[in-house]
C-alpha cells in the first residue's frame, strides 16, 4: 500500500551514506530497482557535503562509520537549516539500543541489520511520501 502511495506522487531522490561497499551497492541497486535516484557516500563527512549539494528527500545511513559516525550526521543534518526538513533512517548492525539512540537524536526512522528489504522499501517510500506532503503544506502556507 505505501509504495502505492508514493507512486502516485513520484519517487524521490535518496543518499546512501554506508562505509561498506557491498551494503552501500546493495542498498543503490534494491532502491534503484524500485524507480529511487540513488546517491552514495563512503562516510559521514562525504555525506553531509552530498546532501548540502544534492538536497535528497531521504538519507538513509549507516551508525559506524569512519570520519564521521551517522548519529554526528543526523545530528549536523538537523541544525542545518538547508537540511533540516530531510528525512534521515539509520541502519545499524548493533542492534535495537543503537536503533532507539538513533530515535532519540532525531531520526524519522531506524532499524537493525539485517531486515526485510520489502519492509525497508515500504518504509522508505512511507519517508518520502511524507516529507513531500509536509514540504507541500509548508509551501501551501507560506502563500498564504
Amino acid at each position: 500500500m505505501a509504495a502505492q502511495v508514493a507512486n502516485n506522487v513520484g519517487r524521490g531522490k535518496i543518499l546512501v551514506v554506508e562505509d561498506n561497499v557491498d551494503s552501500r551497492d546493495l542498498l543503490a541497486k534494491l532502491l534503484g530497482m524500485n524507480g529511487y535516484d540513488v546517491l552514495s557516500a563512503s562516510d559521514g563527512e562525504s555525506g553531509y557535503d552530498a546532501a548540502l549539494r544534492q538536497l535528497p528527500d531521504l538519507i538513509i545511513t549507516d551508525i559506524n562509520m569512519p570520519r564521521m559516525d551517522g548519529i554526528a550526521l543526523l545530528r549536523k543534518v538537523r541544525l542545518e537549516r538547508l537540511l533540516s526538513g530531510t528525512a534521515v533512517f539509520v541502519i545499524t548492525a548493533f542492534g535495537r539500543e543503537a536503533a532507539r539512540e538513533a530515535i532519540d537524536a532525531g531520526a524519522d526512522a531506524a532499524t537493525a541489520k539485517p531486515f526485510d528489504f520489502d519492509a525497508f522499501i515500504d518504509k522508505v517510500a512511507n519517508l518520502i511520501f511524507a516529507r513531500k506532503s509536509a514540504a507541500k503544506s509548508e509551501n501551501t502556507l507560506q502563500s498564504w
